[in-house]
């Protein structure tokens, strides 16, 4: 081994790359797709944090979208209230699973007029 070559111990996980981690969001849409689940609007790829962030809509049926979420992958949908800088109040709706080895985080902030509004 030469001085710039790091020996790394078989237990430890090597990280993904950013290759790697858009993979594995893609293959994590297509059997979110092939579920007929919700879409996100927007992911985020996380090579330092290793996870794939999943943005949903602030939509008052974005609650049972994320609970749709959980069904299929597992985890367990958690809401908390949630003000912005501006003084915004919303509701913080996330669920957190694995996927093929990475952390994945579906959430979305939804406003308080739609978490109230009626079904």
């Amino acid at each position: 081994m030469t001085a710039t070559e790091i020996d790394i111990p078989d237990y430890i996980t090597r990280a993904r790359s950013l290759t790697d981690l858009t993979l594995i969001a893609t293959d994590l849409l297509k059997q979110a797709a092939d579920s007929d689940l919700p879409m996100p609007d927007m992911a985020r790829l996380s090579t330092g944090g290793q996870e794939v962030s999943l943005s949903f809509p602030g939509l008052r049926g974005t609650f049972r979208a994320l609970a749709r979420w959980a069904e299929r992958f597992g985890g367990t949908v958690t809401g908390e209230p949630y003000t912005n800088e501006d003084g915004q109040v919303s509701v913080y709706c996330q669920v957190k699973f694995p996927y093929l080895g990475v952390s994945v985080e579906a959430y979305a902030f939804v406003p308080a007029a739609q978490a109230i509004a009626p079904a």
